[in-house]
């Protein structure tokens, strides 16, 4: 069953997302869109509410909470598995905030980051 988040918006729209309890009901709502609509979506799990979003395929970098290093606001930084998820973060976040960061590993090992300086 899906239903709108009362905590998480899109990024671009503002407006609440679909929110789904498991992972089989992204999946499901995800070939719906696929077929329906001609749209590649796919799950991710939110780090916010706990609860499954769609996202654009190719909008997808996904991320974990790096258990070492923390940015300026004190905030864990995101953690990039792999360089090019990084990159690709980086480059939606130049085209949508035009903020221009850095993709560098991170110095325990826990993947990669992004950084302004």
């Amino acid at each position: 069953m899906s239903l709108k988040s009362k905590t998480c918006t899109g990024n671009k729209t503002g407006k609440p997302l679909t929110e789904y309890c498991t992972e089989s009901e992204a999946i499901e709502a995800a070939k719906y869109a696929s077929a329906e609509y001609k749209r590649h979506l796919t799950p991710y799990l939110c780090q916010v509410c706990g609860k499954w979003h769609l996202s654009p395929a190719n909008r997808q970098t996904p991320s974990k909470k790096c258990a070492f290093c923390a940015g300026s606001d004190g905030q864990p930084k995101d953690a990039y598995g792999s360089e090019q998820d990084a990159k690709r973060r980086a480059s939606i976040i130049r085209k949508e905030s035009h903020v221009s960061l850095r993709v560098y590993p991170c110095q325990y090992g826990n993947g990669w980051h992004l950084t302004k300086a």
